[in-house]
């Protein structure tokens, strides 16, 4: 099997078990999940910080998000700008006015990058314990970090994190990884 094969592979099992999530496994695991973000650091000392609008039951980080806005700190959200795929980070001062963009997610209104980001919360399929990370497929977040090179945390379910994958050159690694485990 090759590592196209093996990547895809991998995928469609990861988002089998994360689409059979109850909507209260989701809730349960994800509130663990965020505890630990709003605990971490990082997240305490930064003043920006790029989230991703959760879709398809991926852990829902949608508290980290509104308490971060309430505590006066700037949150961004990824939009993507063009058909080669390339994506921005901008500033929303509510999750009240979103719009659907690409793949039906909701992002801001505005094309306008936010500024630099203390900190990313980086949305993945599957991540290795060291931080290696297998994403969607489309490379929007490789194509980011690598022009940007941010603080990045992983935010994955338990069964999301494995000891190693088998990556590319291409797949940009995260600098840690916080599950509910």
């Amino acid at each position: 099997m090759n590592i196209k094969e093996y990547k895809d592979n991998l995928r469609k099992e990861i988002k089998r078990n994360r689409m059979l999530m109850t909507q209260e496994k989701v809730m349960e695991k994800s509130r663990i999940i965020c505890q630990k973000i709003l605990n971490h650091k990082k997240y305490q000392n930064s003043t920006c910080i790029y989230c991703y609008y959760p879709v398809q039951n991926e852990v829902d980080i949608l508290p980290v998000i509104k308490h971060a806005l309430n505590n006066g700190k700037t949150i961004a959200l990824p939009k993507v700008i063009n058909k080669q795929g390339e994506m921005i980070f901008a500033e929303i001062k509510s999750l009240d006015n979103l719009i659907i963009g690409h793949y039906n997610i909701p992002e801001p209104q505005t094309t306008e990058q936010a500024e630099k980001a203390d900190l990313v919360l980086v949305p993945g399929v599957v991540f290795s314990t060291k931080g290696k990370r297998i994403g969607q497929a489309g490379g929007f977040y490789d194509r980011f970090l690598e022009k940007n090179n941010p603080y990045t945390i992983g935010v994955a379910y338990d069964f999301q994190v494995m000891n190693d994958i088998k990556t590319q050159s291409h797949d940009i690694n995260v600098c840690e990884v916080i599950s509910n485990i």
